[in-house]
C-alpha cells in the first residue's frame, strides 16, 4: 500500500500499472493516471487498518486515508483496498472509496490538530 502511495506521489505510472492485478489492469489508462498525478499533490498517508496481508496470506485489505491538494483545495481519499498475492508479489485488485475536499465551516487554530485527520498541527498540514 505504501509503495503504491509513493508511486502516486512520484508519478511512477509504470509501477502503478505493474502492481495492479492483471484481471483489472485494463481499468487503468496510463494517460489518465499521468494527468491525475500531475494535478494532485499528495500530502500524507494514514493507515487505519490492515486485515491479513502477512507473509503466509494470499489476500489482504488495507483501510487508509490519503490527504491531497488539488486545484488549490485540500481533500481526503478514504479507501479500503483489496490486494492479492501471486508468486510472492502483492497486486492491487480494487477498492471501495470516498473522497472529501470540504474543510470544516470553522478552521482550527494554527496549533490545533488539522481537520483532515493527519494528526499534524493545522499550520504544518493545511494551514
Amino acid at each position: 500500500m505504501r509503495s503504491r502511495y509513493s508511486a502516486f506521489v512520484n508519478t511512477d505510472i509504470t509501477y502503478l500499472l505493474h502492481t495492479r492485478h492483471s484481471s483489472t489492469q485494463s481499468l487503468d489508462n496510463s494517460q489518465l493516471l499521468q494527468q491525475s498525478c500531475q494535478e494532485t499533490t499528495w500530502t500524507g498517508l494514514l493507515i487505519h487498518q490492515c486485515h491479513q496481508g502477512q507473509r503466509n496470506d494470499t489476500q489482504g485489505t488495507v483501510t487508509f486515508s490519503a490527504h491531497y491538494i488539488e486545484n488549490s483545495k485540500p481533500g481526503v481519499l478514504t479507501e479500503t483496498s483489496r490486494f492479492v498475492k501471486e508468486e510472492q508479489q502483492w497486486y492491487y485488485l480494487d477498492g471501495e472509496h470516498s473522497t472529501s475536499n470540504t474543510p470544516p465551516a470553522t478552521m482550527p487554530g494554527r496549533n490545533e490538530v488539522c481537520w483532515c485527520g493527519s494528526r499534524k498541527k493545522f499550520k504544518r498540514c493545511h494551514g
